[in-house]
């Protein structure tokens, strides 16, 4: 996908966020320059890192995007238009230097018709859509036109019940190479807020992971930049805006059926660490984007998992290997108010992963964690995980395997140190 290669310096590591916290020093005593210092390779402390409310709220309100279309740094396709090239057999997406002016978004009219309701069933409203995909050809992303083609088969369904689409496609929103001068420029600082487009509550998420037909290239779960897109796709969203569009669509016949067919699972919220050791064995065109994409999922998962009020993982498929690496997360969530875990098969083992995590949930006031099969042992740890949280309100351990006799037990525990509280266990 898009690359950092011939950009201008990067900017610091942690740009949008506070430095609250002394950094610790290099091995020779002098200052880390970044995550690391000149290595990039410091393990991450939440103390250190805490994003603005400024940028925080980039993430979460719909101006931040209108902004990046009025700065011409990104343009965003009209899902109209996608449709119609597609349909005329012009051939394969133009880069964004030969795409025609009427197939863009102008800043002040998306304005006026964006989405914020967070539904992509409105008729007068422009959803933004973020797409996730691979590059075929080092230069051209899709040069038979093949992934083109169901992309404008979402797009069309889609349009049967919104007023058009806005849409994030790097080829087609981004200067592409021979840039001029002016351009490079542009590339680098639209590059900068790439993960905007995917991490914010306001977007939908299109993951293509089908890849073309015949294609010896890696698969889309196998490379860097998808990887990345996805991820931060799903730290903060809600859960039907994150959707798998490689999986079959001819039986779909609107948006409804694209809904019920594509939603994609959420992974599990990686620290910047775990994220920096999984990328590793990921593939990138260019060696420098693995520590690109590395620093910008440092500040995305600042701005977005660090400031959660709730997080919902309930039914997803969470196995106790997966709650260790959601338990680290957590360690970032210090404003987290209601954790679900509902319908996941943590067992006793991820039950014991989350309750060593809860003492650092100091304004928790719910937990939920029904049919997750902890049994006693888990159940216990987790109601002692949270003995010191002076505001839980409610917490939910039904149908987990435990007797009567012990049910009634744990709840006398838990009551004996919030009497005015309530808890669920059986």
């Amino acid at each position: 996908g898009s690359s950092v290669s011939s950009l201008p310096r990067r900017p610091p590591w942690c740009r949008g966020l506070r430095l609250v916290g002394p950094m610790p020093p290099t091995d020779d005593g002098a200052e880390p320059s970044g995550p690391g210092g000149q290595s990039g390779q410091l393990q991450l402390d939440v103390t250190t890192c805490v994003a603005s409310q400024a940028d925080v709220d980039r993430y979460r309100w719909i101006g931040s995007l209108i902004a990046a279309v009025a700065s011409g740094d990104t343009a965003l396709l009209k899902g109209s238009w996608l449709v119609q090239h597609c349909a005329s057999a012009e051939g394969p997406l133009p880069a964004r230097q030969d795409c025609p002016p009427e197939a863009f978004w102008q800043a002040e009219d998306l304005q006026r018709v964006v989405n914020i309701s967070r539904t992509m069933q409105d008729p007068i409203a422009v959803p933004v859509v973020a797409l996730s995909y691979c590059w075929e050809t080092a230069e051209h992303p899709d040069p038979s036109g093949e992934q083109l083609r169901r992309v404008a088969c979402a797009a069309k369904l889609c349009l049967q019940e919104c007023a058009d689409l806005a849409v994030f496609v790097d080829w087609c929103s981004l200067w592409q190479e021979p840039r001029t001068e002016e351009q490079q420029a542009s590339f680098g600082r639209a590059l900068d807020s790439v993960d905007l487009w995917y991490a914010h509550q306001m977007t939908w998420v299109w993951l293509l992971t089908s890849t073309p037909s015949g294609t010896i290239h890696p698969t889309y779960h196998e490379r860097g930049w998808p990887y990345f897109e996805r991820l931060v796709g799903g730290l903060h969203s809600h859960y039907d805006m994150l959707l798998d569009i490689g999986r079959p669509l001819e039986s779909c016949s609107d948006y409804s059926g694209i809904r019920e067919s594509c939603i994609a699972s959420r992974c599990v919220p990686l620290t910047p660490d775990a994220f920096r050791a999984e990328l590793a064995s990921k593939v990138v065109a260019r060696s420098e984007d693995c520590e690109f994409l590395a620093e910008r999922y440092v500040h995305t998962f600042a701005v977005t998992i660090g400031p959660a009020e709730s997080l919902c993982y309930a039914n997803t498929g969470l196995s106790a290997a997966e709650a260790k690496l959601l338990a680290d997360a957590l360690g970032w969530c210090t404003r987290l108010l209601v954790l679900s875990l509902d319908g996941n098969d943590l067992g006793p083992e991820g039950a014991l992963a989350i309750a060593a995590a809860l003492p650092g949930l100091p304004q928790l006031q719910g937990l939920f964690a029904n049919r997750c099969r902890v049994q006693r042992g888990g159940a216990a740890a987790i109601i002692d995980g949270v003995k010191e949280t002076r505001r839980i309100g409610g917490m939910y351990l039904s149908s987990n395997g435990i007797s009567e006799d012990d049910a009634a037990a744990l709840e006398d525990v838990f009551l004996n140190r919030h009497p005015r509280s309530v808890i669920h266990v059986s």
